[in-house]
């Protein structure tokens, strides 16, 4: 088993016995789990971490603060080595340890300071900043940029060119090269860096260890230190810390290349901790901002630790100020099993039924039809469909803002994410956009219609699938209903299965869909033959409009 497989093991149900790990991988997982909180760990002091999602997991590439208790002689940051921690549930981390050091690049001599992780080309690159042994200019602290690479976060991590990227003497650096983020622009790689007022960026070579081009200035007026890109909506986001001590700003822009427009604060200054460093970034449905703080036992400006919290947008894209807590929710990133459900509001406890074309909360009413669904899931990852049991109808948000959520009688898909263990999932509208279901006005009130508004967290968005099991409906006659055939229907005997090929084939060329005998829509599509090698052995319904044949597949 390849060594990229040992995410699926991060929950405590998985982790938690390395010993049976080994027993079954062959290979054994260092490190210890922690459970969620903020800070994600006391087991060592944390800092500048950047985040990387990765084949469903989350992957955290953080520094590690080993300063002693607060004092005059403290007054420095002692970094020597980063560690790699994994989640799949928001909950439980896992520490891989520390697995990339100074000593991996045998020019530097000190200082583990901030990176950035990305995937490309199936490696691992891990750019940080270090002290070179040899390169320093006057005025400079001697800092250089290096790359580590890896086939997987766990490592084992080796120096990827054998000397640094960036140094004092690259043309156009700064005077303190720290600080590396990478970013993608459709075909461009980016990496940006700096210190000390002063932020540039350069382009990067396919093989993501080579420069393309020739550092250039940012160009953004209250940048300090800490860049990270990042894209949404149509807009890009330079986050940034701004000031010493530091707060967290970010500008916007249209473009990669600006005009940037300043935003201000959204991140303010950490009480006793003089640097702010921030990671954004999306996870199974949510958008979270990573900084560092002095909330562990014995934490100081010197002894840090990473947090997470919810990072929201307001309806025109800008970035909500940051509110600090005890953690954020837990999560089940596991894929919804395709059946019957009710669903029900978290924050009023009333069922979504559909009512007329529209979709709306009303008591749980155990008889009622239309407040039970139908969901398949789709082929593409996450997407699913949601089809009244009793209307037929499916389940179709629209992308408009305030737009009440109707039903339509043709096939749609949504974006389907669990919004917290306890609470629910988020019905995404719009999954790029931030767009979801959300109850009207918070109203708890019978009647209230689901529209479509921005992701705010609050749980009137958050929806409860709960399993219901489907009534046995009484199956639909076997062949057409004559009386609603009209010149140029189809024949009586539209449909026959051919055993050998293992395929329905119909009469004419039609708007198809095979039912199971309680209903329940399991393919649909447009064509004179339905393959059925993937179909169960059973009794099915075919139906083209209002005409129903039943069709034995053996």
């Amino acid at each position: 088993m390849e060594t990229k497989g040992l995410e699926s093991f991060v929950n405590l149900t998985r982790i938690a016995k390395n010993a049976a790990c080994c027993a079954i991988l062959g290979v054994c997982v260092v490190g210890s789990a922690a459970l969620a909180a903020n800070p994600l760990t006391t087991d060592f002091y944390s800092a500048d971490a950047a985040a990387l999602v990765h084949n469903d997991s989350l992957f955290i590439f953080a520094g590690h603060d080993e300063q002693g208790p607060q004092g005059n002689n403290n007054k420095a940051f002692i970094m020597n080595d980063w560690h790699v921690l994994v989640t799949d549930d928001m909950e439980h981390y896992h520490d891989y340890g520390a697995v990339l050091s100074v000593k991996t690049f045998k020019w530097a001599n000190a200082s583990a300071f901030a990176g950035h992780c990305e995937y490309r080309n199936g490696k691992f690159y891990w750019y940080v900043a270090v002290h070179h042994g040899t390169i320093k200019e006057n005025g400079s602290e001697g800092f250089a940029i290096g790359v580590a690479v890896a086939d997987h976060p766990s490592g084992p991590w080796k120096d990827a060119i054998g000397q640094a990227l960036i140094t004092d003497n690259t043309p156009n650096d700064v005077k303190l090269n720290i600080d590396p983020a990478i970013f993608y622009d459709g075909d461009d790689i980016w990496m940006y860096w700096g210190s000390w007022n002063a932020g540039r960026r350069v382009k990067l070579k396919e093989n993501m260890i080579e420069l393309a081009g020739t550092p250039e200035d940012i160009k953004i007026k209250d940048f300090f230190e800490a860049p990270w890109m990042h894209y949404f909506r149509g807009n890009y986001y330079f986050s940034y810390a701004s000031g010493y001590p530091s707060t967290t700003n970010y500008s916007m822009a249209p473009s990669i290349n600006g005009p940037w427009t300043q935003k201000g604060v959204i991140n303010d200054k950490m009480d006793n901790s003089e640097t702010n460093h921030q990671a954004i970034f999306k996870y199974l449905g949510h958008w979270y901002f990573m900084y560092h703080g002095a909330n562990s036992p014995g934490g100081w400006t010197y002894r840090r630790s990473v947090n997470i919290d919810y990072l929201y947008y307001d309806r025109d894209g800008n970035i909500q100020k940051i509110k600090h807590t005890n953690g954020v929710d837990p999560v089940d990133n596991a894929l919804v099993e395709a059946g019957g459900y009710r669903m029900v509001v978290s924050h009023s406890n009333l069922a979504l039924e559909d009512s007329d074309g529209i979709v709306v909360q009303q008591t749980v009413d155990e008889n009622n039809e239309s407040q039970l669904w139908v969901l398949e899931r789709s082929e593409k990852a996450r997407y699913y469909t949601l089809q009244n049991f009793k209307t037929k109808q499916y389940y179709c948000p629209s992308k408009t803002l305030l737009d009440t959520v109707a039903t339509k009688s043709t096939l749609c898909e949504i974006r389907i994410e669990n919004a917290s263990k306890e609470k629910g999932y988020f019905l995404f509208a719009d999954y790029d956009s931030d767009y979801l279901a959300d109850v009207l006005n918070i109203s708890k009130d019978v009647g209230m219609p689901l529209i479509t508004w921005v992701r705010t967290g609050t749980d009137n968005q958050k929806i409860k699938l709960v399993k219901a099991e489907l009534p046995k409906i009484e199956p639909p006659p076997v062949g057409f209903e004559h009386a609603q055939v009209s010149a140029g229907a189809l024949p009586a005997r539209f449909a026959t299965y051919d055993g050998a090929a293992r395929v329905i084939r119909l009469a004419k060329t039609v708007d198809w869909a095979v039912l199971d005998l309680n209903g329940v829509v399991v393919h649909r599509g447009y064509g004179h033959e339905i393959n059925a090698k993937n179909m169960r052995p059973g009794a099915y319904f075919v139906r083209s409009g209002t005409l129903n044949a039943k069709v034995m597949v053996r």
